[in-house]
């Protein structure tokens, strides 16, 4: 069901399409969205707040101004709140830009991409550790990117994916990091170059620390982190 503004009208349950788990939780299906969608997006937006009760306003405003899908509403480290939202690239725009003035001073960084890497969604769900390199058959470097705010982790990584051929594999964003964040690629060293060098540039100020290894040791190829 929808209001007269065409946003989606919560049912008792919580959900708006009606259906529900036995316990009355949303259940996650195996794309990773919660209403069944295939498709994501295309645009998503991050707000990353300094306090968690501003956070909490600033998902309120977003969402009451455009029919945009919240993804995560959550506190982290640092105690900063992030807020995700996908939608319609004029969607989300209008839900951040309402969600910017309502976090007002409080807002520590901001990510808007209009169309979102397929590679980026999966990181949304951070901590992300992949078991093993074996999906990546073109493995042969790594680099570590650490920022000092998720939202430039988000927009590094989506700039490297979209300049080479390479893979993301292991996420965490600011828990149990002090609020900072990583993400790693791995690829062929020169596609990991070309990756580390525009994320480095995506973060700017906001890059803490940026590592390449051309040929990471046997003990640590897929297991960068125990």
């Amino acid at each position: 069901m929808s209001d007269a503004d065409g946003r989606r009208e919560a049912l008792p349950n919580g959900r708006a399409d009606g259906s529900s788990d036995a316990d009355g939780r949303r259940e996650a299906l195996p794309n990773g969205r919660a209403d069944g969608a295939t498709d994501r997006g295309p645009a998503l937006g991050v707000l990353e707040v300094g306090t968690i009760a501003r956070g909490i306003v600033a998902a309120d405003a977003a969402l009451k101004r455009s029919p945009a899908l919240l993804l995560h509403s959550r506190a982290v480290s640092g105690g900063k709140h992030l807020v995700m939202i996908e939608g319609g690239v004029a969607e989300v725009d209008e839900a951040m830009r309402a969600g910017v003035l309502a976090a007002g001073s409080a807002l520590l960084d901001k990510v808007e991409l209009s169309m979102a890497d397929a590679q980026i969604w999966p990181m949304l769900g951070a901590p992300v550790a992949a078991p093993d390199w074996t999906p990546d058959p073109e493995a042969e470097a790594v680099a570590i990117i650490e920022t000092s705010t998720v939202c430039a982790a988000i927009a590094a990584a989506d700039a490297a994916v979209k300049l080479a051929a390479v893979t993301v594999q292991d996420v965490r964003f600011a828990v149990d990091l002090a609020g900072k964040a990583y993400f790693t690629l791995t690829g062929t060293l020169d596609a990991i170059e070309a990756a580390a060098g525009i994320a480095g540039e995506t973060a700017g100020t906001r890059l803490v620390a940026l590592e390449v290894i051309a040929q990471p040791s046997p003990d640590l190829r897929g297991r960068l982190f125990r």
